[in-house]
């Protein structure tokens, strides 16, 4: 991923324009990352400052990364379904609007399925 860089904060807005370009030119990276929030937070929002940070798991248990301690972020998605929600709505919209991806990423976060555009 150009232009994105782990550990600094970014709106939900700014790493969807930088992922689904990625996604469009080059497919699905299935890259190693979640995204983190300062506050628990059960919707995304265009604004929403989140974090990337690198998944860490041992024996199926997951461990979170020191800054995503230090700082007292949450966890809010996982990266690899963020690039699936992306590449889904993709998929049927080829020219899908950043409320398009913010759309698909609740729906797939309150029915753990991909919505139809």
């Amino acid at each position: 991923m150009e232009n994105i860089e782990f550990r600094i904060p970014y709106k939900l807005s700014q790493i969807i324009y930088v992922i689904s370009k990625d996604i469009a030119k080059n497919g699905f990276r299935n890259t190693n990352f979640c995204l983190y929030t300062n506050e628990d937070e059960e919707v995304a929002s265009l604004d929403l400052i989140c974090y990337l940070d690198p998944t860490i798991t041992d024996d199926d248990e997951e461990v979170y990364p020191d800054f995503v301690i230090n700082e007292s972020l949450e966890f809010f998605y996982d990266g690899q379904q963020f690039e699936d929600v992306l590449m889904n709505v993709l998929h049927q919209k080829k020219q899908a609007s950043i409320d398009d991806f913010i759309m698909g990423i609740n729906y797939y976060m309150e029915h753990d399925t991909f919505m139809d555009f």
